[in-house]
């Protein structure tokens, strides 16, 4: 009897355990297949879309309303090198790499954020 039952139970674990492996695959997959893009804007207009896709380490000099800001990309990340506001908040943020986590220099007007897809659908 023991061991008809626990047959019984591997026959509904096991395909269970592969469907859920298969989609975990797809899913890792996936995520991994979409472009990542950094949109910078200022005044809420977007002036410049950057490929985080690109492994290429480089500098990128923003206009703001008030002064530059330099970001620099690196294996698939961004953050704000210099700037030069007050508090320096954008700058000691560091790195980001997260889809919809912001970067803000609100003394520039200049909002960074990564999307994961390079249409201009990001509404502010």
């Amino acid at each position: 009897m023991d061991k008809k039952k626990l047959r019984n139970d591997l026959l509904l674990i096991v395909p269970l355990f592969l469907a859920a492996l298969v989609a975990f695959i797809v899913l890792i997959t996936r995520k991994s297949s979409t472009p990542l893009v950094a949109k910078v804007y200022i005044s809420n207009n977007i002036v410049q879309q950057i490929d985080l896709t690109d492994k290429t380490e480089r500098n990128y000099t923003i206009h703001g309303k008030n002064g530059d800001l330099i970001l620099h990309v690196h294996d698939g990340s961004i953050k704000v090198l210099e700037s030069n506001c007050p508090h320096q908040d954008c700058v000691n943020q560091g790195e980001v790499k997260n889809v919809n986590q912001p970067i803000i220099c609100a003394y520039n007007e200049v909002y960074i954020v990564i999307d994961g897809q390079s249409d201009y659908d990001v509404v502010i």
